[in-house]
């Protein structure tokens, strides 16, 4: 059975091609071994949205670039009402961010989606030696969408 991944394209400043979103967000949940009953949200937004989230939940009043939140009950979850974790990120930031340092921006796009998929699964980066294994996880991952998902339409 696969890992149920949403996409919900809650903004209008870029047209999002098919990404392959879904396909590299059940990658990473397969590869991390979650729980067949887990599921992943992920959300494309403007920065105003994003802002008020983050000052919502957070009690931070900006934008950032990509808000997790992990599935409250795992071990109660079943296939029929899996455990979803949530990712909104910001377009905004993703755009400007490619633009800035010359990078894809649906590279971007993904790399902000593996990296709130990666939090929902526990892993952190408030201190180096744990930033450092996240971000190996995270750009392993982004160079197998890079390589075997990403298509252009």
């Amino acid at each position: 059975m696969k890992y149920l991944v949403n996409i919900y394209n809650k903004q209008r400043l870029v047209k999002i091609a098919d990404l392959k979103i879904k396909e590299i967000i059940a990658y990473v949940l397969e590869s991390e071994k979650a729980p067949r009953t887990m599921g992943m949200n992920i959300m494309l937004v403007r920065d105003p949205v994003i802002r008020r989230y983050h000052k919502d939940f957070m009690d931070i009043d900006t934008a950032t670039d990509c808000i997790s939140f992990p599935p409250e009950d795992l071990a109660d979850a079943n296939v029929l009402e899996p455990a979803c974790g949530d990712v909104v990120l910001s377009v905004d930031h993703a755009l400007r961010y490619a633009l800035e340092n010359d990078v894809l921006f649906p590279e971007e796009i993904v790399r902000y989606a593996i990296h709130g998929t990666l939090h929902c699964l526990g892993y952190d980066d408030l201190n180096c030696k744990d930033r450092r294994t996240m971000f190996a996880r995270q750009e392993k991952y982004v160079k197998a969408w890079h390589s075997n998902f990403y298509t252009t339409k």
